[in-house]
């Protein structure tokens, strides 16, 4: 019996030791892949995007009235937010398979 055991004991540590592999294998192809590091992209270009915005709005702050600064602002600072959440949402969109937003009962009448 003590030798059943160790035996599958032993098949078990081999299948979670298996798993380990696999797991490490499919986070390295996924981490490698063309998705990944287009998005990486992405996401370089929409943070260096934001961060020129931001600068600009500085710099049409500064060369304003200070009456109007506070409007003028709030109003750059919005439509940097909307374009983000916009980004955000296509970003989303791209790695979401089709059908998986859409809520279980969704198909029934």
């Amino acid at each position: 019996m003590t030798e059943r055991k160790t035996t599958g004991d032993r098949r078990m540590i081999d299948e979670l030791r298996e798993l380990g592999r696999q797991v490490g294998e499919t986070l390295e192809a996924t981490w490698n892949s063309e998705e990944r590091k287009e998005a990486e992209r992405e996401i370089r270009a929409g943070a260096k995007a934001f961060a020129e915005e931001v600068e600009r709005a500085w710099g049409r702050a500064r060369s304003t009235r200070p009456a109007d600064i506070g409007p003028r602002a709030r109003r750059s600072a919005v439509d940097g937010l909307r374009w983000m959440s916009a980004e955000l949402a296509d970003l989303a969109d791209r790695f979401t398979p089709a059908g998986e937003d859409d809520e279980p009962g969704d198909d029934e009448a």
